[in-house]
């Protein structure tokens, strides 16, 4: 099977990244909604909360990843597996990461109780403007198998 990737840019705006720390619970950290204090603590700007590159799902909707990447996963079936985040370094507001997306695994098991699950991991390599890794970010998804009585 030929590797497949897609690219897209995932701008780290410190409107969304004090939108996003609201919405996880994380607006009581200064580091994530006051420049001020961030900048005390030696930081350059707002960072991101952890798992804010999960507003990957904008820029790539997953029309574009069926589309470019070819998992053909059935959605109506599909469950959400597991989420992994490798950082080496927090995105900082007011840059934009540059995102390398593709399936690092497609496998497919028997299930326990019969039918089979089909496992897929996108990976996506986040790297800033001088193309340094800023992180890793793996999820996988969980196709279940067909009803047989449909």
């Amino acid at each position: 099977m030929v590797e497949r990737e897609l690219t897209f840019d995932l701008p780290v705006a410190e409107d969304k990244v004090k939108e996003f720390a609201v919405a996880v619970g994380a607006d009581s950290l200064a580091v994530h909604h006051d420049s001020q204090a961030a900048r005390e603590l030696g930081l350059p700007n707002l960072i991101a909360p952890p798992t804010f590159t999960v507003t990957q799902i904008f820029p790539v909707p997953r029309e574009r990843r069926a589309k470019e990447l070819g998992a053909e996963l059935d959605y109506g079936r599909v469950l959400h597996g597991e989420q992994e985040f490798i950082y080496t370094r927090m995105p900082v507001a007011g840059e934009t990461l540059k995102g390398r997306m593709r399936i690092a695994k497609d496998v497919t098991k028997e299930g326990k109780r019969g039918g089979q699950m089909r496992f897929v991991t996108y990976q996506t390599v986040f790297t800033d403007d001088a193309g340094a890794e800023v992180l890793t970010a793996n999820y996988t998804l969980l196709e279940t198998s067909r009803d047989p009585g449909s």
